[in-house]
């Protein structure tokens, strides 16, 4: 029975790992071929505007089902919280919404039901990440259910890190252009997105790795 559960533990992370890889794939060859949207202040969420949106909006669902993924290690494993169970399964919700509903250009001043719906699925993974990995990494940590706890620790860390970094960025522009106002070609929050998210993305496949199955 133990050697059923370790080879299924096993395969939700070979699951995690292959999907959070998928997304970090498609958002690179995005890049090539949407290259019109300049990744220095445009957010990775407009890739779903226009040709190939659908490709972003496969990525969404990839960190979606990597997050699921990790989700069901956790509920094999037990010893975790509710807390973390449904925190989990409202990323999963919030990363599938972000590919359902389609942003609105970034510059767009009307702003549509849909762009709202995926303000708000974007925000809650930004926003709430960083402490859903804090609470994990402490939990299991505690628990003795990681096997290597440093480099957990340090990408954990990282989240917090780059978050701060991508509405420092915002501040930042804003201060060396002060009329340029929330969003633009001078509000310099590109590339910080795209780091943050690869951060998150690389704290489900380092956990995946690290918990003991």
């Amino acid at each position: 029975m133990r050697v059923m559960e370790k080879k299924g533990n096993m395969e939700y992370s070979y699951m995690a790992i292959v999907f959070a890889l998928l997304f970090v794939l498609i958002l690179i060859v995005l890049h090539f071929l949407k290259p019109e949207f300049d990744p220095k202040w445009r957010m990775i969420s407009e890739y779903e505007i226009g040709k190939y949106g659908w490709l972003m909006r496969i990525a969404f669902f990839s960190w979606g089902l990597s997050t699921l993924s990790v989700l069901l290690i956790t509920l094999r494993i037990g010893n975790g919280s509710y807390l973390i169970y449904i925190w989990l399964s409202i990323l999963v919700f919030a990363l599938f919404g972000a590919g359902i509903f389609k942003t609105d250009p970034i510059m767009e001043t009307t702003k549509g039901i849909v762009n709202s719906i995926h303000t708000i699925c974007g925000s809650v993974v930004i926003l709430t990440f960083p402490i859903l990995a804090t609470i994990i990494c402490v939990r299991y940590i505690r628990l003795s259910a990681i096997n290597v706890r440093g480099i957990l620790i340090v990408i954990t860390v990282l989240a917090w890190v780059t978050q701060f970094g991508f509405f420092s960025s915002i501040s930042i522009s804003q201060k060396k252009d002060p009329k340029a106002g929330r969003i633009g070609p001078t509000i310099y929050l590109g590339w910080p997105n795209r780091v943050m998210v690869l951060v998150y993305t690389l704290w489900l496949v380092i956990f995946s790795i690290s918990i003991k199955k």
